[in-house]
């Protein structure tokens, strides 16, 4: 979702679980390829900043929060510090996709990050294995 679109009051949230369109659009892939949303399961949630001293201290936050992370230093193949924010074992619905979202959106907001998005993992059961 680009700046403008956030400014201007281009997203809505969407019931029945408040989430942001895109966010639910994502989440109806995912139940479409076999998942349940309500299942627990493995998530990530990225977010991308241009320093190390603004990733680091957006990283230092989510541990003072006990929020599971990890941060990865700029590669050849991507020039940005990224922050994974992972999950294990939790059910995306009905709150916990929405408040991630917000938390890292915020996150990013205040330490001059940018929020790119999140993924949902499928189980191996929703896998066939």
């Amino acid at each position: 979702m680009g700046f403008l679109s956030k400014v201007f009051g281009g997203r809505k949230r969407v019931e029945p679980h408040g989430l942001w369109a895109e966010d639910q659009e994502q989440l109806d892939a995912l139940a479409a390829r076999g998942g349940d949303p309500a299942g627990p399961r493995e998530s990530e949630f990225f977010i991308s900043f241009g320093s190390d001293v603004k990733a680091k201290a957006a990283a230092d936050e989510l541990r003072s929060q006990r929020v599971i992370h990890e941060l990865v230093e700029p590669s050849h193949d991507i020039p940005e510090w990224m922050l994974f924010v992972r999950a294990y074992r939790t059910p995306l619905l009905p709150d916990f996709l929405r408040e991630r979202v917000d938390l890292c959106e915020d996150i990013a907001s205040r330490y001059g990050g940018e929020y790119e998005g999140w993924a949902g993992l499928l189980t191996d059961e929703e896998k066939g294995l």
